[in-house]
């Protein structure tokens, strides 16, 4: 089963294990798949981040915006310096939604 970021509310987070580390993305604009990295190379502390999309096994076609075990993530982090991070095999996923705020 996959998360797909566009489908999460603001707010959701997402948390990310692969082979070698564990991300943590916090979603702040689903439809613009963007939202704060933290995990793995980048330490505790949230970085500015867009989910580019998945590389998928060999062979198989993938979702752009779409997070699957099996799959590594690409993700844009940074402002002004940007860096392209790309995640080791995804080997589980959780998804924590925090309810809408009512107006």
């Amino acid at each position: 089963m996959g998360i797909s970021v566009t489908e999460v509310n603001a707010r959701a987070e997402i948390t990310i294990r692969t082979l070698f580390s564990d991300y943590n993305f916090r979603v702040t604009d689903p439809v613009q798949c963007r939202g704060f990295l933290s995990g793995g190379q980048l330490g505790n502390e949230p970085h500015d981040a867009f989910f580019a999309g998945a590389i998928p096994p060999a062979g198989n076609p993938c979702e752009s915006t779409r997070f699957e075990a099996g799959h590594r993530a690409v993700f844009l982090v940074g402002g002004d310096d940007v860096i392209r991070l790309t995640t080791s095999i995804i080997t589980e996923i959780n998804l924590s939604e925090t309810p809408a705020e009512v107006c």
